[in-house]
């Protein structure tokens, strides 16, 4: 069944619009549908957590906004730009040049530098890149580690090599900033620092944020939280909210 679009309360210019969205993986017996008629908008400068628990269909949605993967059905217009009409090269574009991403397992390589791991969108641009270094160590500025662009990601801690991934979804001065459980892999005091630096970047830079996460404690911080189960949005009554956490501890 299609459900109602959510959306904030103050509505601006949608970055993100969602319209009955389905998704399914395999074919006869072994099909499995992950999403079930998602719809809903994000607006410009929003902090939206995406919240539900393993299974539910929140980062195969996060890919299909980023444009990595295709719906069966559906509208999908990400910065009014039609993701289905697109072609390979448009929608790459737009990843490249306006989207950020920021991932559980950081994606660095090393046997680049921290400041190579920054600049490394800057190879898949047709912009120049005359200003890279010194648009990477802003980046790394940016995040604290201005001391740190010569050293490898194997001499980093976790919530270094995070930030290091941060920096290089900011290299582009991105409008949206798309992140899956950006901090799973990091311990709680970690993690507070780098959610702590979503909120200045939302708040001071107007970076529109969207979040998929299944702890509280990113959740608890964004302005709007959109709940999934089954793959289809939830209420988002504290119950609901309980269950799409998968009733843990905040």
């Amino acid at each position: 069944m299609a459900q109602a679009p959510s959306r904030g309360s103050t509505a601006g210019d949608v970055v993100i619009r969602l319209r009955d969205v389905t998704k399914s993986y395999g074919t006869g017996a072994g099909r499995t549908q992950v999403l079930r008629g998602v719809s809903f908008d994000v607006d410009a400068g929003e902090f939206v957590a995406l919240v539900g628990q393993s299974g539910s269909g929140k980062s195969t949605l996060l890919n299909m906004i980023g444009g990595l993967d295709q719906p069966d059905a559906g509208e999908v217009e990400v910065l009014g730009i039609d993701t289905l009409k697109a072609s390979d090269a448009r929608r790459a574009k737009m990843r490249n040049e306006s989207i950020g991403f920021v991932f559980q397992s950081f994606n660095l390589l090393d046997h680049l530098s921290v400041l190579e791991n920054v600049i490394l969108p800057a190879a898949f641009t047709t912009k120049t890149t005359t200003h890279a270094t010194q648009r990477g160590q802003e980046a790394l500025r940016r995040v604290g580690l201005s001391d740190f662009a010569k050293r490898r990601p194997g001499e980093l801690s976790g919530g270094q090599k995070q930030r290091v991934a941060i920096a290089r979804a900011l290299y582009g001065s991105p409008k949206l900033l798309l992140c899956d459980e950006p901090t799973g892999n990091l311990d709680s005091e970690t993690g507070k620092e780098v959610i702590d630096f979503f909120r200045e970047l939302n708040a001071k830079d107007g970076v529109t944020l969207l979040i998929v996460t299944h702890e509280r404690r990113v959740s608890s911080v964004a302005k709007r939280v959109i709940a999934m189960r089954d793959g289809m949005l939830v209420e988002t009554s504290d119950e609901a909210l309980a269950a799409a956490h998968g009733g843990g501890p905040a």
